[in-house]
């Protein structure tokens, strides 16, 4: 989303946000094979994410709504209406890194959503490596295990490296959401601690003015030079190279 974009007032904002989060809790938007309470999640999840395309609201309103929706249901009952035994036996491990699978809720023929749903997988030991975005923002829900996560907010970058300044370090376990920003906390870094999976909520191509819908910058975290403003330079990194160290 442009940085120079006129915003509604406060008010309208949440009144906006309030009168489109109802109309999706007054009414089905989905038919599906999904359980009923994943049914209106996703649909609130999805009017919550138009709105932000739509420029209805910024960024920080959309992260706080998807920890608010995100947390309204039991992690339990969210794996059950994803089916998540099947999904997670399709998906497996990955020796490197992850392994994905794009949620399909059974109603995608007939609404295109205004999010990529996905189920990430990362074995014991393996991480989903550091990496920081552009064009894009996520919310990121522990289904089960845990993870060392950390996070860096982004305050510049060339096509060398990222300036970086840490926000997060802490572990997480199921049900403990995370999320980026445009710039805030929009580095992360995720480490496995024993079998683990997380549902992600993504949204590309905010700035329809960018050549790309998304980009994503693998980094060096452990070689990143300290500056003396407490921020950090990190190397950027092929994938390849970036799986080796960190993968």
């Amino acid at each position: 989303m442009p940085h120079n974009v006129t915003r509604r007032s406060v008010v309208a904002q949440l009144g906006a946000l309030t009168s489109l989060i109802g109309m999706a809790r007054s009414r089905s938007a989905f038919a599906g094979s999904i359980g009923r309470e994943t049914e209106r999640l996703v649909s609130r999840i999805d009017t919550l994410s138009g709105a932000l395309r739509g420029e209805l609201i910024p960024v920080n309103d959309w992260r706080n709504g998807i920890n608010e929706l995100l947390s309204s249901v039991p992690v339990a009952e969210l794996m059950q209406g994803l089916d998540f035994e099947r999904l997670a036996a399709r998906t497996g491990f990955a020796d490197l890194g992850v392994s994905t699978a794009t949620i399909d809720f059974g109603f995608n023929e007939k609404k295109r959503l205004n999010f990529l749903p996905k189920l990430f997988a990362v074995d014991t030991g393996r991480s989903i490596i550091p990496h920081g975005h552009s064009n894009m923002v996520s919310a990121h829900l522990p289904l089960a295990g845990a993870f060392r996560l950390r996070q860096y907010d982004q305050i510049s970058r060339n096509e060398h490296s990222l300036t970086i300044r840490p926000t997060v370090d802490r572990r997480i376990t199921s049900g403990d959401l995370s999320s980026i920003g445009e710039e805030d906390d929009n580095v992360h870094w995720f480490i496995a601690e024993e079998p683990s999976y997380t549902f992600d909520v993504i949204i590309t191509g905010l700035d329809d003015q960018e050549k790309r819908p998304y980009e994503i910058y693998n980094l060096d975290i452990l070689a990143a030079k300290a500056n003396p403003d407490g921020s950090l330079t990190a190397p950027r990194m092929e994938v390849a190279e970036a799986l080796k160290k960190y993968g």
